[in-house]
């Protein structure tokens, strides 16, 4: 899948991953990309198909079995090799959302900027909660806030301090089409800024469309196509991909 002579920002080679006991998903299976710079990759499939699985292990949250992820040419080792997992030039925004439950709003915002002054703490909470439409809800308690709130409380957490990688669980599933243009198109703006890179997971690629430099349909743990929206969409392997392509 779209091999490079170059090093990759980005190089997810070959990878097997199992999870213990289970018997409904039965695990990744030689997943292979790449991503440069300033690329969104889009991960397109059906609840159960291994997205989610992709993404965690990119993040360093599961040990694979076999093949390698180099995130800025250094290996990104899992839980077996790190304390606590993960890679701290990565966020990953999941559907648990991650939050400090009896926090405010404002406070889990922040929760990154440790060592930041009060003054630049108060000026990007209040950039964040504009931009999630949630200034009015500042102290709020997160424990309070519906899923949709939950779910832009994350993504402004995960913006805070903008990561070279970012990773995106079904993101904007309980937002309404014109707040997700808007948080979109901010994400779009950063990404170029810090000459960053951005994943996607979902199951509805029109929510994301615009982003993705490229698509991979996933099925089974199997990446089963890759490319351009484009390319993909003139010439699908199978209905399957058909059917997942507007």
């Amino acid at each position: 899948m779209k091999n490079k002579k170059e090093k990759q920002f980005l190089s997810v080679e070959k990878i097997y991953f199992n999870y213990p006991n289970e018997t409904l998903f039965s695990g990744l299976k030689n997943i292979s990309f790449q991503l440069q710079e300033n690329e969104t990759l889009v991960l397109l499939g059906k609840s159960g198909s291994g997205k989610t699985t992709i993404l965690k292990c990119i993040y360093g949250l599961h040990d694979v079995q076999e093949g390698t992820i180099l995130f800025e040419n250094k290996p990104v080792l899992g839980p077996s090799f790190h304390l606590i997992p993960g890679n701290e030039n990565m966020k990953l925004v999941s559907t648990g959302y991650a939050l400090l439950e009896h926090h405010t709003v404002y406070e889990n915002v922040v929760e990154p900027l440790v060592g930041f002054s009060d003054a630049y703490k108060m000026k990007k909470a209040n950039e964040l909660l504009r931009l999630i439409e949630m200034t009015s809800l500042r102290d709020k308690k997160a424990n309070t806030l519906s899923d949709g709130q939950r779910q832009r409380v994350a993504l402004a957490k995960a913006l805070c301090v903008f990561p070279k990688l970012l990773l995106l669980d079904e993101p904007f599933s309980n937002l309404d089409v014109i707040l997700k243009e808007k948080i979109f198109t901010y994400i779009k703006k950063k990404i170029k800024q810090h000459k960053a890179s951005c994943i996607i997971v979902t199951h509805r690629l029109d929510e994301v469309l615009s982003a993705a430099n490229f698509l991979g349909v996933v099925k089974n743990g199997k990446i089963i196509q890759y490319g351009t929206y484009k390319s993909i969409k003139k010439n699908p392997n199978n209905e399957y991909v058909k059917n997942l392509i507007p």
